[in-house]
């Protein structure tokens, strides 16, 4: 999608979302929930996303999780994973409460971590199973940073471990190896070692030197790159980004910079234009090389929701920081 058609879209989605929903809810949010649909394939419809968010607040109680600033985040996932306002809104809640009884924590990261879980009880059950194992497993080696915030990369990347322990080992050591590479160590630097594992059952140690390859093309054209990017460039190195697609996201992030929606918010402005680039080529023939096509718009969606959920924290951070980028070369 060319730069110029995803800052059209941006420009008659956002003013829609701030008439359906209260002034309260934070922008970075908004903007999140924004470029679901700017990049994504489902229209837009107000009246649509309005009766999803309707339907999860009738079905929560008071102080859910899903109520406050991520309501209207869990209803614009809802709304563009599929139909129906009152079953999407049954399915999740009947989700997250499998998560729940095997000890998931009642938490916003449970309930995206629900979204992510297949219809099918039986199947769901499955995943979430295999998902408390990996999570687990994360949990005994990095015992203080893994937490909740965890949840959703462990639902999701659960189910392709035949072994939780060798899958949390591997990401333990990309850690590692991007520690070594400059990338500022954090929840962000965890989540970028979980996504960088994706779709690939051996360890690669030149994954982590293309990521910082990555990085660091990003930066020379003048880009900040924060912590809240290193899971999307996780992904980037997945899928072997070639140079005419860094260069489209380069362009993106410098046309979505120039608006008024992210005048302070330039950090979102990149993850926007990462995860442009990444929806075309889940799509193409580099998604079926890696085999994992199938399973790549949850990874998407995953990415999005967890950006969004942290948005808020990454930023004051770097505001308190200096605003600079991540500390690497």
């Amino acid at each position: 999608m060319e730069a110029t058609m995803i800052k059209n879209r941006y420009e008659a989605i956002y003013p829609k979302l701030t008439n359906l929903f209260s002034w309260t809810i934070d922008k970075r949010v908004l903007l999140s929930i924004a470029g679901i649909y700017a990049l994504g394939e489902k229209e837009f419809d107000a009246r649509r996303l309005r009766e999803v968010a309707d339907a999860l607040k009738k079905r929560s109680g008071l102080f859910s999780p899903v109520r406050g600033q991520f309501h209207p985040l869990i209803a614009a996932l809802l709304d563009a994973s599929g139909e129906g306002a009152q079953e999407l809104a049954e399915n999740l809640f009947e989700k997250q409460e499998i998560l729940r009884e095997l000890g998931f924590r009642n938490t916003i990261h449970s309930y995206l971590a629900a979204t992510l879980l297949p219809d099918e009880e039986r199947e769901a059950r499955r995943e979430a199973i295999a998902g408390k194992m990996l999570y687990d497993e994360m949990k005994r080696r990095h015992r203080f940073l893994t937490s909740d915030d965890d949840y959703t990369f462990a639902v999701l990347l659960g189910s392709q471990a035949d072994h939780p322990s060798e899958l949390a080992d591997r990401m333990h050591r990309y850690y590692q190896d991007l520690k070594m590479h400059g990338f500022r160590f954090g929840n962000e630097l965890q989540w970028m070692s979980q996504t960088i594992t994706y779709g690939n059952a051996a360890y690669e140690e030149s994954r982590s030197t293309t990521a910082s390859e990555i990085r660091g093309r990003l930066k020379s054209e003048g880009l900040k790159v924060k912590p809240i990017h290193y899971p999307a460039i996780g992904l980037l190195t997945v899928f072997h980004v070639e140079q005419s697609q860094v260069d489209r996201i380069v362009e993106t992030a410098k046309t979505l910079s120039e608006m008024k929606l992210f005048r302070w918010y330039k950090e979102m402005a990149l993850s926007a234009a990462i995860q442009s680039v990444l929806m075309e080529m889940t799509t193409g023939e580099q998604a079926a090389h890696i085999g994992i096509a199938a399973s790549v718009e949850q990874v998407l969606r995953a990415q999005q929701a967890i950006m969004a959920s942290s948005g808020a924290a990454a930023a004051t951070a770097a505001s308190s920081s200096g605003g600079g980028g991540d500390g690497g070369s």
